[in-house]
């Protein structure tokens, strides 16, 4: 089950390095494939705006995975090599599946306990 998930976003690349941009994103696509390939991590799913710029999601089983890949050599490569090709490049950890109801039965929890909700 996936209990997490790495978010990458982006609007466009920076003027002069679209090449580099398009093949920084190949390199992510190949790097989470192969990880996929190895059971670490579920295939990247891409979602790209009309007129340029997206996401993709990596969904993990857990956390503790999700911050290992951001912790390996070649994801390193790859993001800061993003970072100078793409504007507006962000990484984010979410939780999904249990790990979100968890979290969410603890939101509830506190706001009731402190009568906000």
């Amino acid at each position: 089950m996936w209990n997490a998930a790495l978010m990458h976003s982006y609007t466009k690349p920076i003027t002069g390095r679209e090449a580099k941009a398009m093949e920084v994103f190949a390199d992510a696509l190949t790097l989470y494939g192969k990880l996929a390939a190895d059971g670490r991590c579920a295939e990247p799913e891409v979602f790209h705006h009309f007129v340029g710029g997206g996401m993709f999601i990596v969904k993990t089983e857990t956390l503790e995975i999700a911050h290992e890949i951001l912790d390996m050599d070649d994801i390193r490569k790859m993001l800061d090599t993003a970072m100078f090709t793409v504007e507006d490049f962000k990484v984010e950890i979410m939780v999904t599946g249990e790990q979100l109801m968890n979290n969410m039965s603890l939101y509830t929890a506190i706001g009731t306990e402190l009568g906000y909700i």
